[in-house]
């Protein structure tokens, strides 16, 4: 992923980086930090995630 580019920096993003599409990027940055939240709140959060991302790829597909 070290050819994706930070946005915020204009620099390569170690984690993410981003992917020219916001609201792909958005879904993503919601993962940042998620090491430090307690297990039981991972679980909303790649629901949320992984929501965010069929509805930006129903969009695509039409």
């Amino acid at each position: 992923m070290s050819e994706m580019v930070d946005a915020a920096t204009g620099g390569a993003d170690e984690e993410y980086g981003t992917t020219a599409d916001a609201a792909v990027d958005e879904a993503l940055s919601r993962l940042a930090g998620l090491e430090d939240q307690p297990l039981r709140a991972h679980v909303s959060v790649f629901d949320a995630v992984h929501g965010a991302l069929q509805d930006r790829l129903a969009d695509a597909e039409g």
